[in-house]
């Protein structure tokens, strides 16, 4: 048997020993420099016996004309081993493709394999060589797609010829390839384009140099249509005021199935409903109709009824559920929790809410008889405290979540007045006036008249996620209280300043960024809240909430698993997707439906790795009516100018490169200083801030990022809250460049007069471009944070993972590492990377060549 050794040895390695009876050795000498006759017999004071001869260095793969220094060991019975490498040594191969001279000194001479063999007394070892060429060889060819392929008659197909090489490396060659086919059924032209001309199957043979591969072909009559169906399948009812998703699919004879036809026609029976182009039914008045769905001559029709809108006297209306009681659809789920709860075991964050949702789509009592024990539980425990000169946890954290406490008080008190007592009602209305009064009022907030004065945070910022709270404890308390004071200060103030930030918001997200920027699932829930209460509805006002939906679609990498890791992380360091942002995209989504926006935010629900959601205090936005059609995003860029977000990727494919990048208005506090970086993702995060890898997900200094780190007296220099930075983007083929001006974001440092930094994105390589001018005081230092150690090559680039790291401007920087455990164990728990780069001068050119 032969065994080849990996080269280089570390250590001794057994290779093979063939062994005969053992050897007695009587007066054999030792090892090291010595010459044999020098060397003595292991002195163990008896008889010793040699076992084995072992390989303990050299190579075994070698380049031809490559030449290896053999090492070999004689290995006793007594663990002494005993150097043979000085002594003359027979070899014999087996080919020619090595050599082996009596001091084991070895040539690769021509490209194969030998095995080699070497005895010492009745001992032998045999070693296997492998001597490859520096000729770049191509081994094989492959074609794409593969074989079999299965087409239709008059399909076409487009076909690629890859060449392997014996480097590893691999080369399209379709220019030079040359096909033959054995029958008629297919013929394939000078583009590689092959067209099915007749029903059968063919051979087909390509060959380029003197490499050949082969391709089987089948080709098929055509699948023909066999009908068209509508999806829901009716009859349904519907209320009046409301909308409905339609989607129209058609079934082939070949059991296929095309989902979301975009282009079928609607007619129908009756002026109480109408079709429009974006397959959306609309309820015009009370009344029946059928309406028909016609598709390449194919027709299905679905039986519609409107429904008089239910007479009711409660404020907080649940129209956006509403469909739910007619539709028949499947809400078993969201059913269960709640009746969980009703058993006596409640899951982690259930509402009240919750059992007011279900006590409106069944009218079962035990719901809203739950719900009011929560309610009064949360009103008295609140009271007890306050009777201890205490303030209540609604005001906990800067009154962060007083929104789901009197919103949860605002609907059980509208959908269960009539179970309440007097005394109830006047004590219900006294804690929510009174939290509310606190909110907009924070220098003189009081509970039980004692002062509980607090920051004001965020009550005059629509951009920041406790503004939603804010507003959602305001407007659900002041519907259903009728309380004109708390509705004008929402019509003449706080609404319109929301509606007026959002409209000059463009692209979508929040300046927040992706951590609490996901928190704007709350902002489109106010949308919906007012909307059913008013028939006003906001997010009309504005491109914001259906921007927000490509924003997130974008921001996702393309493994549809994780999304770009922007600003604090604080619920989950790692930034993997989470029933947050399904429930974000829900409720975007169910404003827009029958939007293109709208379709394509269906296609990233149906498709991303949440599935199904986790908890069940996320499930309630699963009650919203969704749009039923599909569309597969094709913009491979989307920026978001108002975040200062960009995204980017080579294609949809889930193994694509993807790129997201920051540069714009820095003004919230969640926001990091990151102005100027950017993260990238194949398969895995390649580059990416640490702050993904620490314990707290917070670490917003810019030493955590992927930008230029300036340092002034041994001191980091921050960028400031409050500034704004710049990006532009041009496309040109399969190049993306981002332009960064990142000069504003250091206004208050003369030391710092300008930076610049260009970004030049493609599928397999990044290029990094920075120009500042500082003073010569001010140390510019390029830095790349990175999941896995950087290791310095010889060539003087850096490899980290599957990521290769070239600086060429300056050639040869000072390297640093930093792992950031060493820095802080505690944050950290794995190994995670800084690579530094410093040149004299504050240049920087840096490729990034992605490996896989």
């Amino acid at each position: 048997m032969i065994f080849q050794v990996s080269k280089p040895l570390a250590r001794c390695v057994k290779v093979a020993v063939f062994a005969c009876s053992p050897l007695l050795l009587l007066a054999c000498g030792g090892g090291g420099d010595e010459t044999p006759s020098q060397q003595p017999t292991p002195d163990t004071g008896a008889a010793v016996i040699a076992q084995e001869i072992v390989l303990r260095a050299g190579d075994t793969s070698l380049m031809e004309g490559e030449n290896s220094q053999l090492e070999l060991d004689l290995v006793y019975d007594n663990g002494v081993t005993r150097n043979l490498t000085p002594f003359k040594l027979n070899w014999q191969c087996n080919s020619e493709a090595v050599s082996i001279s009596e001091s084991s000194y070895v040539t690769a001479n021509t490209v194969g394999e030998a095995a080699c063999s070497v005895a010492w007394s009745t001992l032998s070892l045999v070693v296997g060589f492998t001597v490859s060429s520096d000729e770049l060889i191509a081994e094989s060819l492959t074609i794409s797609p593969v074989s079999p392929l299965a087409l239709s008659l008059n399909d076409q197909q487009a076909l690629h010829v890859t060449a392997s090489f014996n480097d590893g490396t691999e080369q399209a060659v379709n220019s030079d390839a040359k096909w033959v086919c054995d029958s008629n059924a297919v013929s394939i032209d000078a583009q590689q384009l092959l067209s099915a001309e007749q029903i059968g199957s063919a051979n087909c043979s390509v060959t380029w140099q003197k490499l050949s591969a082969d391709l089987e072909v089948v080709v098929s009559a055509p699948a023909t249509l066999s009908s068209i169906s509508i999806n829901p399948t009716g009859p349904i009812d519907i209320p009046l005021a409301s909308k409905q998703s339609l989607q129209v699919n058609a079934t082939y004879s070949d059991g296929s199935v095309q989902d979301s036809l975009s282009d079928a026609q609607w007619a129908c029976d009756s002026s109480a409903v109408s079709v429009d182009t974006q397959q959306l039914l609309i309820t015009n008045q009370v009344g029946q109709a059928i309406c028909t769905a016609t598709w390449q001559g194919q027709q299905a029709d679905i039986q519609i009824e409107v429904l008089a809108p239910a007479v009711t006297n409660h404020k907080l209306s649940l129209a956006s559920i509403e469909h739910l009681r007619f539709a028949g659809q499947d809400y078993s789920r969201f059913a269960a929790w709640v009746d969980q709860a009703v058993d006596g075991s409640p899951g982690y964050g259930f509402s009240p809410t919750d059992a007011v949702y279900m006590y409106y789509l069944t009218q079962d009592k035990k719901y809203i008889e739950l719900a009011i024990e929560d309610v009064e539980k949360q009103v008295a425990e609140a009271e007890a405290l306050i009777a201890a000169n205490q303030k209540p946890i609604t005001s906990k954290d800067s009154y962060l979540h007083v929104g789901d406490f009197i919103s949860e008080l605002a609907y059980v008190y509208d959908y269960g007045y009539d179970l309440l007592s007097d005394s109830q009602k006047l004590r219900w209305k006294n804690y929510a006036e009174q939290a509310i009064w606190n909110v907009w009022n924070h220098a003189d907030a009081q509970w039980g008249g004692n002062s509980f004065p607090w920051s004001g945070w965020a009550t005059t910022n629509p951009g920041n996620n406790y503004h939603f709270s804010f507003l959602k404890a305001t407007m659900t308390w002041a519907l259903v209280d009728e309380n004109e004071t708390w509705l004008n200060l929402l019509r003449d103030d706080k609404l319109p300043k929301l509606v007026e930030y959002y409209a000059q918001f463009a692209g979508g997200g929040s300046r927040e960024g992706t951590g609490y920027g996901v928190a704007q699932s709350k902002l489109f829930e106010l949308y919906i809240i007012w909307r059913d209460a008013t028939g006003e509805d906001l997010s009309e006002e504005s491109l914001h909430t259906r921007q927000t939906i490509d924003y997130w679609i974008h921001a996702t990498t393309p493994d549809l698993e994780h999304f770009a890791p922007i600003g604090d992380q604080s619920r989950v360091s790692f930034p993997v997707l989470f029933d947050y942002h399904e429930s974000l995209m829900q409720r975007a989504s169910s404003l827009n439906i029958g939007s293109d926006a709208a379709k394509r935010g269906s296609w990233w629900l149906a498709n991303n790795s949440v599935d199904p959601m986790r908890y069940g205090f996320n499930l309630h936005t699963t009650l919203l009516q969704q749009e039923l059609n599909q569309i597969v995003p094709s913009d491979l860029l989307y920026y978001s100018s108002s975040a200062g977000h960009l995204f980017v990727r080579s294609s949809w494919d889930a193994d694509a490169t993807w790129l997201s990048a920051v540069a714009g208005i820095y003004d919230e506090s969640h926001a990091h200083q990151d102005q100027g970086s950017f993260t990238l993702f194949k398969n895995e995060f390649l580059a990416v801030t640490q702050n993904i890898w620490s314990h707290s997900g917070i670490h917003q200094l810019s030493d955590k990022h992927n930008i230029l780190r300036f340092e002034e007296a041994g001191e980091i220099i921050p960028q400031k809250r409050g500034t704004e930075g710049s990006m532009t983007h041009q496309v040109t083929g399969d190049v993306t460049t981002i332009n960064m001006d990142l000069t504003g974001v250091y206004p208050a440092y003369d030391s710092i007069t300008s930076w610049q930094r260009e970004v030049r994105f493609s599928e397999d390589k990044v290029m990094v471009t920075d120009e500042c001018v500082v003073a010569n005081t001010v140390s510019a230092i390029w830095q790349i944070n990175l999941p896995v150690e950087p290791v310095v090559q010889p060539d003087g680039s850096i490899i980290a993972g599957q990521l290769k790291i070239t600086p060429i401007t300056p050639a040869t920087p000072t390297v640093s590492i930093t792992n950031w455990q060493d820095i802080d164990a505690v944050e950290y728990k794995e190994a995670r990377y800084r690579l530094d780069l410093e040149g004299s001068t504050c240049n920087y050119q840096v490729q990034l060549d992605i490996l896989n």
